[in-house]
């Protein structure tokens, strides 16, 4: 039984209730009739949706509770109330019901907001998840002219998980009791996975795609006052200090947010103990060698990509050491369209070198899980995955760069762990010094995860499930089994 089912019957008892008070000392008349014609319905409607469900019943004894109730019924009096609050107290316990759950799912490279979700769902029985993906557009204008580039893929089905696609699935036809996004934006999706069209068929839960940790220059809009914020019945929370931010500039008071932490560090703790497979076509280059993964921004003067030169350089003199480059998936598209031509061939040219040089390579690879893993240090523009990173105890270079700022004051999560960069010789002092393994921040990277990220403990999944679990019975005042 689906469990909008069985509140849709709770709630009829409750009114069975309230009308077998009043019917205790109701005068014979027209209102009495008619108060007794519309009980027999409803008891009529909750035998029909308990004999449709037989199989979902773990005894007849609802059945014959609720035969009791309808001779009950005829007479009213104070039996049949003791009768009716306790069918409605113990009906949970005497049906199996699951919680229908959608999770919207577009691009592989943010799959893991809501993966440890998903899992634990499958795994549970109280639970019925599926999946739908949906596209993603791209919009970018240039010159007035706007250009849309859209992205539906199919990652799910080599990941062995089953999947509908977007037109094969309506919302308003299966009425979910949950539905999950992870994409904010809604000028990157079609009109039926806004916020506010979910929001208007079932309760709808953000899982953020990233992991929010610090607030720099207008990040207050993404954290808090976007429409996702508005409409969403929960949006999960990493920590009580995200949660105090929320709080103080979400529109609506900020009282929807859960504090679980995030969904996205599940797989991350995971590979400390489970390191992702190193990919055939991986091999020659990873081999034995130290590996470094650098994680560029999109925006070619606002990113590291300048100092390409002097990092391309370094791996060719250290042929013992190998770089994994994982550029963010929305570079090629805006250096093509919102930089010259000259720009654009300078990425290509880039590009090719890695993919020629016998210790570098380029991560294609929809999840980052394996550059994570195979690498032993990390240098990386102003990004969350720094910070995911930081679960793995491994070395971070923050290179700070014009067009992204730096992480304020007012952290989630401090950043003294990292190390600094503000030139080529800052980036090529920190290869030198992992090269050698000099690792000079081991003990600030304990403490923080410690202080600043108690949750990411590999449980966040399983305690966003049991928690909208809990606050869903909490809301509907249904018996929490």
């Amino acid at each position: 039984m689906r469990y909008s089912m069985l509140v849709y019957i709770t709630k009829m008892g409750r009114t069975l209730i309230e009308a077998a008070q009043y019917l205790r000392t109701a005068p014979e008349d027209s209102l009495r009739a008619g108060i007794m014609d519309n009980g027999r319905q409803m008891l009529a409607q909750i035998r029909s949706v308990l004999e449709r469900h037989r199989g979902d019943l773990r005894s007849e004894s609802p059945l014959v509770q609720l035969s009791e109730i309808e001779t009950l019924w005829e007479c009213t009096g104070e039996a049949l109330e003791i009768r009716l609050e306790q069918f409605v107290q113990n009906l949970p316990e005497q049906v199996a019901y699951q919680v229908r759950a959608v999770f919207f799912a577009e691009l592989g490279e943010k799959w893991d907001a809501m993966e440890s979700v998903y899992e634990y769902m499958r795994e549970d029985s109280r639970f019925d998840p599926i999946i739908v993906r949906t596209p993603v557009g791209r919009v970018v204008e240039r010159d007035g002219k706007r250009e849309q580039e859209i992205i539906y893929k199919d990652f799910l089905t080599p990941m062995g998980l089953p999947s509908l696609g977007y037109d094969a699935y309506s919302i308003k036809d299966d009425c979910p009791e949950l539905a999950f996004i992870s994409q904010p934006y809604e000028s990157c999706t079609l009109e039926q996975f806004w916020p506010e069209y979910i929001a208007k068929h079932t309760r709808l839960v953000y899982l953020p795609y990233f992991a929010p940790f610090s607030v720099y220059e207008s990040a207050q809009e993404a954290l808090c006052e976007m429409p996702v914020y508005r409409y969403a019945w929960k949006t999960i929370g990493s920590s009580q200090r995200h949660n105090q931010f929320y709080r103080k500039h979400a529109v609506n008071g900020g009282g929807n947010m859960l504090v679980t932490g995030v969904p996205k560090w599940d797989p991350m703790v995971q590979l400390r103990t489970q390191p992702a497979g190193v990919p055939d076509s991986w091999k020659s280059v990873v081999g034995n060698r130290k590996t470094f993964l650098w994680n560029s921004f999109y925006d070619f003067k606002g990113s590291s990509l300048p100092y390409f030169d002097g990092i391309y350089q370094w791996f060719q003199a250290h042929p013992d050491c190998a770089l994994i480059w994982r550029a963010h998936p929305m570079t090629d598209t805006v250096t093509k369209l919102y930089y010259p031509p000259e720009y654009y061939e300078r990425l290509q040219k880039y590009i090719a070198l890695v993919d020629e040089a016998p210790n570098m390579l380029c991560d294609r690879e929809a999840q980052y899980n394996t550059s994570f893993s195979c690498s032993t240090a990390m240098i990386s523009d102003l990004s969350s995955m720094m910070f995911q990173y930081l679960l793995l105890d491994k070395p971070v270079l923050h290179i700070k760069t014009g067009g992204r700022g730096s992480v304020s004051q007012e952290f989630f999560i401090d950043s003294c762990w990292m190390e600094q960069a503000v030139c080529a010789a800052d980036i090529q002092k920190f290869l030198d010094d992992i090269y050698q393994d000099i690792d000079r921040n081991s003990k600030l990277r304990e403490l923080v995860r410690q202080r600043d990220i108690p949750l990411a403990d590999g449980q966040c999944g399983s305690r966003v499930c049991n928690t909208l679990w809990e606050q869903l019975h909490k809301e509907d005042t249904i018996k929490c089994n």
